[in-house]
């Protein structure tokens, strides 16, 4: 019987936490589970990916593999996206629940600050970016036109990534 998961999605190597805490069906395919991180982390799926066990094992045919037979308390798996920028997200399972009559899924209940945007740099180039930017005193304006005037990284909506998973429902 179908169950749902309530997973915790941690960015690995940042200075400062970057997650997000949401649920789905644990019987989606890898697969829709990438598409699920897309948008979760307002990215946008230009980059390749892939799944490794908790033993670091690559999970291939992952639109073949259910979450709920690589994922349980204790044994996380690991997302990684983009090869280049390598962002790598450590994926907990949370809290079971019966699948109910109601509700619609996948959906968000937290989050942790702004997503590394897509193509900033991996972790480094990120981290770099923050710091050159929080500089007032000289303009980077480069940066700040990859990032926008007003980036704001501690800034989450849950509402805003609501809305980005809410196209994947079908």
């Amino acid at each position: 019987m179908a169950k749902i998961f309530e997973i915790k999605a941690s960015l690995i190597g940042l200075k400062f936490e970057v997650s997000r805490t949401f649920r789905v069906n644990s019987t989606i395919d890898l697969q829709i589970l990438h598409e699920v991180f897309q948008a979760l982390f307002a990215w946008e799926n230009f980059h390749l990916h892939f799944y490794q066990t908790s033993k670091g094992d690559d999970i291939k045919k992952e639109d073949q593999v259910k979450l709920c037979d690589v994922l349980s308390k204790g044994n996380n798996i690991t997302y990684v996206y983009d090869y280049g920028d390598s962002w790598t997200i450590d994926i907990s399972l949370l809290k079971e629940f019966d699948y109910p009559n109601t509700g619609q899924y996948p959906l968000c209940v937290a989050g942790v600050r702004k997503a590394p945007p897509e193509d900033s740099g991996g972790v480094t180039g990120y981290e770099m970016a923050l710091e050159m930017m929080s500089n007032k005193k000289k303009e980077f304006t480069l940066i700040s036109e990859w990032y926008g005037d007003n980036y704001d990284p501690d800034y989450f909506n849950l509402e805003d990534v609501n809305k980005a998973l809410a196209q994947l429902r079908g």
